[in-house]
């Protein structure tokens, strides 16, 4: 191996998961807006043993300005629980780019093809840039690379975390519990590891679409090397999953996120004074400044009542989470858990907190230190 892939890989392994091997022991390590409808698309390959199983994909484009478009194709199997990934197209006279790919599952790939060569076959396709590795932004890259004849792109971290298998129970850390969503995953996860990177892109580098500068910038936190994408001659910032368009964005514990950095990314984001937010889920937000307000005042409100809640007897991750969510669904229990240990972790890093672990990692044990 490369020393430079490998330190790569140690830099990824050290904030996320481990590097293992596989069976044969190789390692992985106009400016008006407009909204519409167009359409269902499913999958033809798919047998008809499991077409009950197959998700019906529909197509959604709303033209947000002169050079922006927002495709979603909605696989409504994941979308139950919040909206289904976007993929953004940043268009400048013949030149577009992707940012973000989406899912690879028949039916999202069926849809996309469909859409651009009915609206897009005129076009040059210079870059499909992944704001970070997670399946719903990354696993339709390796079938959008040879359908569009773009490069792919990916902060070079998060290179590393795509190409490193994922056990049965890996994945997004915000996937809903539910045993159907978790089969599709399954192929949503091949893909993501299938898709080749022919570009990293580290904190400052850029690509021009047409007259347009886009710039990647590094904002770790939900992932180890997550980038946002930041368009100077339009003030526009494509946040992954750092913002999204509703709700907050699942922050995983070490080793999977940190909300540390998380925190600092934030701030980043808000130095840019951003005019607009194209965010990784949900629609666009124009109030950009009020909008990261928000989320930090959200993070240290939760830190507070987590404090209080140990305060008044709650010594478990798990006690805690019940504590904080009481009524919260069955499918957002990991993600929530996730939340809680993701809050301690980071106050334990502040000295506020102590946390012993059991030996299987379940469950941990906490206590203020003051």
């Amino acid at each position: 191996m490369k020393r430079e892939t490998w330190k790569l890989r140690l830099m990824a392994h050290r904030y996320g998961r481990k590097i293992r091997k596989n069976a044969g022991g190789s390692t992985f390590a106009s400016t008006s807006i407009g909204k519409r409808i167009l359409g269902n698309s499913g999958a033809n390959s798919t047998s008809e043993k499991d077409s009950e199983n197959t998700p019906v994909a529909t197509t959604t484009e709303k033209i947000i300005d002169q050079h922006l478009v927002q495709h979603v194709v909605a696989v409504k199997m994941f979308s139950r629980t919040f909206p289904t990934s976007n993929v953004w197209i940043l268009h400048d006279g013949n030149e577009a780019a992707l940012i973000d790919s989406g899912y690879g599952d028949a039916p999202s790939i069926d849809a996309r093809r469909e859409y651009f060569g009915k609206n897009w076959a005129d076009t040059k396709f210079v870059r499909i840039a992944m704001t970070h590795h997670h399946f719903d932004h990354s696993s339709g890259g390796r079938q959008l690379r040879d359908m569009l004849r773009a490069d792919t792109a990916i902060h070079p971290l998060d290179e590393a975390l795509l190409h490193t298998p994922l056990g049965p129970a890996e994945g997004n850390e915000d996937l809903p519990d539910d045993k159907v969503i978790t089969d599709r995953a399954e192929v949503w996860k091949k893909e993501a590891f299938e898709t080749p990177i022919d570009v990293t892109m580290a904190d400052g580098e850029q690509f021009k679409v047409g007259s347009l500068t886009v710039t990647a910038v590094h904002t770790p936190g939900h992932t180890a090397g997550h980038n946002c994408y930041y368009v100077e001659e339009t003030g526009q910032l494509f946040t992954g999953d750092n913002i999204l368009g509703v709700g907050t964005s699942a922050i995983g514990p070490p080793p999977s996120g940190n909300m540390g950095n998380y925190l600092d990314s934030l701030r980043r984001m808000q130095e840019l004074q951003a005019k607009l937010f194209a965010p990784g889920h949900g629609p666009v937000v124009t109030a950009t400044a009020a909008k990261v307000q928000e989320l930090l005042d959200h993070r240290e409100i939760r830190d507070r009542q987590i404090i209080d809640i140990v305060e008044k007897g709650y010594d478990t991750d798990q006690r805690i989470r019940r504590a904080l969510y009481p009524e919260i669904q069955k499918g957002l229990r990991r993600a929530a858990h996730g939340q809680v240990r993701s809050h301690v972790a980071r106050m334990v890093g502040q000295g506020i907190m102590e946390v012993d672990e059991s030996e299987d990692g379940s469950i941990w044990t906490v206590r203020l230190t003051k």
